[in-house]
């Protein structure tokens, strides 16, 4: 949500600790940065296709082999089953028992080639673009005295070209609504993170992601456009 490369394997080694089970939501990671799930120690790492250029409705879940495999399925349909009786029912072998009916074979060659074209351009590549846009975005909002900033303070460590932001006295709602009719989008709400709402004491917020497809002329459109919100509401700034 808020662009920040946490430490994920410090989190992981004190859960395992307790005994508690590590899922990673790597949604907005994957697409943005090198993630080696071992490294981490993740039981479970999760992540969707169409944040990272491929076709919507696929996506991934990595799990340790030893949890899987212990694992009942979930769904049941074809190619899941290695033998059915009358009495009893004895599962596929990984992946298979987890993979019930037909697939999504389109979004799966799509999420392969988006995996694709992503490593023929390069991780180190991608996050170099990433920190050109926001060394371009961020000074330039940290002038507007009516945007607070979220997670942009450069001494937290490592980010990827996520800003998270309000503007004083207008709903990030009618922000994104507003932003979109100049041709900028963004999102706005919770972010399917409502604890870290709260945390920051919003009940919604507005974010801007950069991706290698984005310039520095898009950046200046979105500023332009964010310096007009308040006065499209009538507050004369």
């Amino acid at each position: 949500v808020l662009g920040l490369v946490n430490d994920v394997r410090v989190v992981a080694d004190r859960a395992h600790a307790v005994g508690a089970v590590v899922v990673v939501d790597g949604s907005q990671s994957v697409p943005h940065i090198k993630v080696d799930v071992q490294a981490m120690d993740a039981d479970f790492f999760a992540f969707s296709g169409h944040k990272m250029l491929s076709p919507m409705g696929i996506g991934v879940l990595y799990g340790k082999y030893n949890i899987l495999d212990a694992m009942p399925p979930f769904l049941f349909g074809g190619d899941m089953i290695d033998y059915v009786g009358e009495q009893e029912t004895t599962f596929a072998e990984l992946p298979a028992k987890f993979e019930a009916g037909t697939q999504n074979v389109s979004g799966a060659s799509g999420l392969i080639a988006a995996i694709d074209y992503l490593d023929k351009i390069g991780f180190d590549r991608i996050e170099a673009i990433e920190r050109d846009l926001l060394s371009y975005a961020l000074p330039q909002l940290r002038e507007l005295p009516f945007v607070e900033l979220y997670g942009c303070d450069s001494t937290r460590g490592n980010k990827t070209g996520i800003i998270t932001f309000n503007v004083k006295d207008v709903h990030p709602h009618d922000v994104s609504t507003i932003l979109d009719s100049y041709g900028v989008a963004i999102r706005a709400g919770h972010h399917c993170a409502q604890p870290l709402m709260r945390y920051l004491g919003q009940n919604a917020t507005c974010r801007a992601s950069f991706y290698l497809y984005n310039t520095h002329e898009d950046i200046d459109q979105f500023i332009a456009a964010l310096k007009k919100v308040r006065g499209v509401l009538g507050y004369a700034d």
